[in-house]
């Protein structure tokens, strides 16, 4: 008679754990927010620029090839544009299925500094995180970081950031995407 309680016992713990783990997955998802994924339905349907094409699509109007090497999981997943990871606002934020990775964002000045103002006066960027331990970027820095995964200061990036195989014509078009990024009608003076 013990005997026949054992595995209904261990049943019944093990569906009490899957399912423990899935309300915390799904309480994470919803609970970390800013998640890029969440956003989609805020990308453009006619893009203003190449860059910005290649920014959301991942493909170029010349038609070039944008192929990524490495990139996590998320990248494999959603699919190969920045977009994907870093939202349509670029602000980045946490990403599933690792929830426990958090991507930074893509705005100019989290990437080139200088002082952004919002419609009320107040400094734009004080929510922004920075892009770790070193300088912000300058073209050059930006374009290497793309195509090898190397920060301004010579680290290689975190690996789930793929490196990208971009012509060198696409690479200016989508760097000055990032830089003049236009948000709320405003253009960005970098």
């Amino acid at each position: 008679m013990n005997q026949s309680r054992k595995p209904r016992s261990r049943l019944f713990w093990g569906i009490g754990l899957t399912a423990l783990f899935l309300v915390a997955i799904f309480g994470a998802w919803t609970f970390l927010g800013n998640n890029p994924m969440h956003n989609q339905s805020e990308w453009p349907t006619q893009f203003q620029s190449n860059g910005e094409r290649i920014y959301f699509t991942g493909t170029s109007t010349s038609g070039g090839t944008i192929t990524a090497k490495g990139g996590g999981r998320h990248m494999r997943m959603m699919g190969g544009a920045c977009a994907n990871c870093h939202g349509a606002d670029r602000l980045g934020g946490r990403m599933m299925p690792q929830f426990w990775l958090e991507v930074p964002p893509l705005t100019s000045y989290a990437l080139f500094g200088g002082q952004e103002v919002d419609d009320h006066g107040s400094n734009a960027n004080e929510s922004e995180s920075d892009h770790g331990n070193h300088d912000f970027y300058t073209d050059e820095t930006l374009g290497r970081a793309i195509a090898q995964g190397i920060d301004p200061s010579g680290k290689s990036l975190n690996s789930a950031m793929p490196r990208w195989s971009i012509s060198s014509s696409d690479l200016v078009d989508l760097i000055a995407y990032l830089r003049n990024h236009v948000q709320d009608g405003q253009q960005d003076d970098h």
